[in-house]
């Protein structure tokens, strides 16, 4: 059945139109995006397949990580519809980093700081270390990606980090990296070099506010949590 052919109270253009883009299902929303279907297949049928691709097992999520000539290659799909969802999903990225990329943001809350690096990092599918560098009234000075791997592989340089505080003049720090697993809760080794930057920091006047890990589609304060000294 085609889209035009369905009830109005149905249509995701229609529905989008009554209720609001939140109120659509991942499956309309890119049904939207996908605009026709092909060969008797409907775009909402087009966008259930991508969704339950093998090749997407965490749905909507797994589209970041799709390549081009992946989704191009889902029945129904094509090279136009793969490169319109792509360009979507920058676009969203994109979007969701103008709050990040405000230098005025102040990181007033364990909150702020979760929604910050949970915007940035929760679509990375290899594990990275950031750290956020801020003047003393917690305003954003820097953001530095300082490594791509875990932590206990890689490993954080408190030299490096402290290095790059001084040089922009920071007073304080928040420290993130992510879990591609998509589970938020801070190991060992987190807890272990969460503590061991810290102690680094006092000793040259430079506060590590927090540690943030995060997940998929949820983060983790570690600070908020209990797991690190509040400074």
């Amino acid at each position: 059945m085609k889209m035009k052919e369905l009830h109005p109270s149905v249509r995701p253009y229609e529905r989008l139109e009554s209720s609001g883009a939140e109120a659509l299902s991942d499956e309309e929303l890119l049904a939207i995006i996908i605009r026709t279907g092909t060969k008797g297949i409907s775009a909402k049928e087009i966008a259930a397949m991508i969704l339950s691709s093998e090749n997407a097992p965490n749905g909507l999520f797994s589209l970041n990580q799709l390549s081009l000539s992946e989704l191009s290659d889902i029945d129904g799909v094509g090279r136009i519809k793969a490169i319109m969802i792509k360009a979507s999903l920058e676009l969203g990225k994109r979007s969701a980093m103008s709050f990040s990329d405000d230098d005025r943001i102040r990181f007033l809350s364990e909150d702020i700081a979760c929604r910050y690096f949970q915007e940035r990092m929760s679509w990375l599918d290899t594990e990275e270390v950031h750290v956020a560098y801020l003047d003393t009234q917690k305003r954003l000075i820097a953001h530095h990606v300082m490594c791509k791997g875990s932590l206990n592989t890689v490993g954080v340089c408190n030299r490096e980090v402290f290095r790059i505080a001084v040089k922009v003049n920071a007073a304080a720090l928040i420290l993130a990296h992510n879990h591609p697993s998509g589970d938020a809760k801070p190991s060992e080794d987190d807890i272990k070099a969460t503590k061991d930057l810290q102690k680094s920091g006092q000793l040259i006047g430079i506060d590590v506010l927090d540690h943030i890990i995060v997940g998929r589609g949820v983060s983790v304060s570690m600070l908020k949590n209990g797991y690190m000294e509040e400074t």
